[in-house]
């Protein structure tokens, strides 16, 4: 693997590990729809952990149930195998994953509609990494040939469109590239008002993974906070207010009623922007109160008075001192960032979005 700084790619190295899939298709059968949907699994792919990866690509599942069309979870070690058996599939892969595919893999796959979730490419990319003391998100050259031999209907990434310099190889070299952000899955992130109020003294909450790479926003954004601060995750805090994890019936409860749901990205998102995390969707689906990190893409989809946005770390201090502080201010940004949500980012909206660039 390639270290930057002390920091490792994104990369991993070639594995026997298959991946853990646990419910493989959700209510309506494969066959049920003109055409299925195919979530491509590689190996670290774990449906029962509930990490930005799993959740996303899981809500994009969802999201194409919603709209009539069945979904399929395929191991990457079975594709050529399991593809011959579905009808007209609508795959869905990692860049990443590209690496596990055996050539009888890349040539069944080539014959499919599939669109492809691709990093970063961009001229100096090694070096920009190391000037910013950030994880490197540099993919080998073999690999990035790989995905574009494969003729995807199109590459995308999650960053909204002013971060697309930093993928301006892949349009370069051929590629049809588009945004898709993450969402809300809205078959697990909404409000219930006759839910038990349980979560009503909680002041500051945040619910998602420690480690320390992005630990780095934590202690910036989050530590400050402590105090005031419980947190759940499916790996340990070292917070005082770490609560273990939180089921999934439990956390969009909490994203309604804590006074206040913090949004925090990953220490790239603010240099390249527009890698939005899907939290934000989720405490905003939810009917929270949302205040995010100072990544100023998020104004590329929420408007300002949708969504509570810092120009710096100071400033997000100053707007986390008001929200526990003015209830009208709390009961117009729910309202507003809510309403935004649900007509513009859910799973069902990135679906429809797929399809029509897919024709």
């Amino acid at each position: 693997m390639t270290i930057v700084r002390g920091v490792k790619s994104r990369l991993r190295r070639w594995t026997n590990r298959r991946p853990n899939i646990t419910r493989p298709s959700g209510s309506l059968p494969v066959g049920a729809g003109a055409h299925t949907f195919v979530l491509i699994c590689g190996a670290l792919f774990d449906q029962d952990v509930p990490n930005a990866t799993t959740t996303y690509r899981m809500g994009l599942c969802r999201g194409f149930e919603q709209l009539g069309i069945p979904y399929r979870l395929v191991s990457v070690f079975d594709l050529e195998r399991e593809l011959a058996e579905i009808p007209n599939p609508i795959c869905f892969i990692s860049g990443t994953d590209y690496q596990y595919l055996s050539n009888s893999d890349l040539a069944a796959l080539a014959k499919q509609r599939h669109f492809v979730w691709i990093g970063p490419w961009f001229q100096g990319d090694r070096r920009f990494y190391e000037d910013h003391a950030l994880e490197n998100l540099t993919d080998p050259n073999w690999l990035r040939r790989r995905i574009l031999s494969s003729s995807p209907d199109f590459v995308f990434t999650p960053v909204t469109e002013s971060g697309h310099r930093y993928y301006a190889e892949w349009t370069r070299n051929g590629a049809t590239l588009i945004s898709l952000p993450l969402a809300c899955d809205t078959t697990k992130y909404r409000v219930d008002t006759n839910a038990p109020s349980e979560f009503r003294n909680v002041d500051v909450a945040f619910v998602g993974g420690y480690w320390p790479y992005k630990a780095i926003q934590f202690d910036r954004y989050l530590k400050p906070y402590e105090k005031r601060l419980t947190v759940f995750g499916y790996s340990r805090w070292p917070y005082a207010g770490f609560g273990g994890q939180i089921s999934e019936e439990k956390e969009p409860l909490l994203l309604n009623q804590a006074r206040l749901c913090p949004a925090i990205n990953e220490p790239h998102a603010e240099v390249i922007g527009g890698d939005i995390c899907e939290r934000v969707y989720k405490v905003l689906g939810s009917g929270g109160m949302c205040v995010t990190d100072a990544t100023a893409a998020h104004r590329d989809i929420f408007a300002a008075d949708e969504l509570l946005v810092p120009r710096d770390l100071d400033h997000y201090h100053q707007l986390v001192k008001e929200v526990l502080n003015d209830d009208d201010l709390c009961a117009e940004y729910r309202a507003r960032g809510h309403q935004a949500v649900m007509s513009r980012h859910t799973y069902v909206h990135r679906a429809q979005r797929i399809l029509e660039e897919l024709g």
